[in-house]
């Protein structure tokens, strides 16, 4: 304890007494996710200023033995930032916004509290993007909690979060801070490539925060392409759904795609009708290529209303991108050819509103109903998922009763990534009591939700369908990206492979002082 306050001290020094925080209410918010309360609560939050501050209050922590968490925007619900050992300080990003572009090298360097949202913003008035330009939660979703925890969603040729970087700054747990990629100790260095000698700077990529602290983040730039085109396809069943998807998938020209079930499409399209109108077609309408195009845009969405996908059990949906709209067309030509050989096409509602909009408001962290949400993924190998999803359909079919008596749901959301795994990922649904992160974090007025009262049986059903859906997906030979404190990693490694991984923790942070217990690490 006496560690503690000096060390609570010396951050003030460094940061202020501003950002501070230790007020009863923030420390019961910052110590819970999405999902869950933290068994252990954080004994303060600190918010530094610059990439400077940032690295000598983790210096300092480390100095003085206190455990520390890096937070980004919040949006995890896999425990990545939730304390799990006494004393631990929570620091919070949300003030390192620094973004410097190198137009002429083509790479940017951001501090980790830069949200995708902002850099799409700012980078977008000079014609450039990242390779992997964002998830849809961009709006919150941070830089560095981004390339600790992986992530999809919006990518030049279906690009995953780790295909962007170029270069970090990384505290390690001893102190020091090292540099990866092309930056070297010479003025004449830069952050402007990724790959020079090993790839130090993929140890850094998905470590859930477990092995160093990221202080700059340099990422690859692309000029915006000015090209784009989208289709929707409904499907009878699943089984179409992925054969389509996995066939579009291979041929390596589309941008994003997703598929949705029944009651995500639903949901899906209920999330477009009760956005402003006005707002959305304002969106559409500027993100079009032309004046006439915008208004063509929206004659379409206006003529297929909500009754587009009443028909489709299943649908998946399609953008292309190219340096021009001939070139978008084209690639789209070619995933038409084969989406018409599983289904049927359907207005393109869907991808159009989300091209306008890509960054969504976090109004998912409830359910429609105002019910409780958690999601889980598996990604896999093609030849694991139709026998992944007969699985999982066969769980429903076994918890049927007990969801129905206990008010838990399941939608399910899928995706390929580049051209050879796949996603899958059901979503939790529940009637239950309503968290401090839902009534700090929810965008909308939240008079209008609906409660609920506490419902631990359902909650226990959750866990209880959660873990079966885990030991499910181990056996399909599935991997997952947010790994946190909830997937299994480490005890699925080979024994070599754990015991290295084991070695590098111990080498770059050797008294367990960084994000412990994260990546199936001892928290202590």
């Amino acid at each position: 304890m006496q560690n503690l306050e000096h060390n609570l001290k010396e951050i003030i020094d460094i940061v202020g007494t501003d950002n501070l925080i230790k007020d009863k209410e923030s420390l019961s918010f910052y110590s819970t996710d999405v999902f869950e309360v933290a068994r252990e609560q954080a004994v303060a939050i600190v918010r530094p200023t610059n990439a400077n501050e940032l690295i000598q209050v983790t210096q300092t922590c480390i100095k003085n033995e206190v455990p520390i968490i890096v937070r980004g925007g919040g949006a995890s619900y896999t425990g990545g930032y939730l304390p799990v050992v006494k004393n631990t300080l929570i620091i919070d990003t949300q003030n390192l916004k620094a973004i410097e572009i190198n137009e002429e090298d083509m790479y940017v360097t951001v501090e980790p509290g830069v949200t995708w949202l902002e850099l799409y913003e700012t980078l977008k008035p000079l014609g450039l993007r990242t390779p992997f330009w964002g998830p849809f939660s961009g709006k919150v979703a941070t830089v560095g909690g981004t390339m600790s925890f992986h992530a999809l969603s919006h990518g030049t040729n279906n690009a995953v979060s780790a295909d962007s970087l170029s270069s970090l700054q990384v505290v390690l747990g001893n102190g020091d801070v090292i540099e990866t990629g092309s930056q070297g100790k010479g003025s004449q260095t830069s952050r402007f490539f990724r790959y020079y000698g090993p790839d130090i700077g993929g140890f850094f990529l998905g470590d859930s925060g477990a092995l160093g602290v990221k202080t700059k983040i340099s990422l690859k730039l692309k000029k915006f392409p000015e090209g784009f085109a989208a289709c929707s396809f409904g499907f009878p069943d699943f089984e179409h759904l992925f054969q389509a998807m996995r066939d579009v998938a291979k041929l390596g020209v589309v941008s994003d795609n997703h598929g949705l079930d029944p009651r995500k499409q639903k949901t899906a399209i209920m999330e477009m009708e009760n956005t402003n109108p006005l707002a959305a077609a304002k969106s559409v309408y500027l993100s079009s290529r032309n004046p006439i195009d915008g208004l063509m845009q929206l004659l379409k969405m206006g003529i297929a209303g909500r009754s587009f996908l009443k028909k489709a059990a299943f649908s998946g949906h399609f953008t292309t991108e190219g340096i021009n709209a001939k070139e978008a067309k084209i690639k789209l030509a070619e995933v038409r050819k084969i989406a018409q050989q599983f289904g049927k096409e359907v207005a393109n509602s869907i991808p159009i509103y989300l091209h306008a909009s890509p960054f969504m408001e976090l109004t998912p962290i409830l359910g429609p109903n105002g019910e409780r949400w958690k999601p889980t993924h598996s990604v896999l190998p093609f030849s694991r998922v139709l026998k992944h999803d007969q699985d999982f359909e066969s769980l429903m079919e076994e918890y049927r009763p007990k969801m129905e008596e206990y008010g838990v749901t399941m939608n399910r959301m899928f995706s390929f990534i580049e051209s050879n795994a796949f996603l899958y990922e059901p979503t939790f649904l529940w009637k239950d009591q309503q968290l401090i992160y839902h009534k700090k974090m929810y965008p909308l007025d939240l008079n209008d939700v609906p409660v609920h009262d506490a419902n631990p049986v359902g909650l226990e059903l959750v866990h209880e369908i959660k873990d079966r859906i885990e030991k499910m997906s181990v056996a399909n030979g599935a991997i997952h990206f947010q790994i946190g404190k909830d997937y299994p990693y480490l005890k699925n490694r080979t024994e070599a492979t754990r015991q290295l991984l084991i070695s590098l923790k111990q080498q770059f942070d050797p008294k367990n002082l960084i994000n412990p217990g994260s990546l199936g690490f001892d928290k202590h």
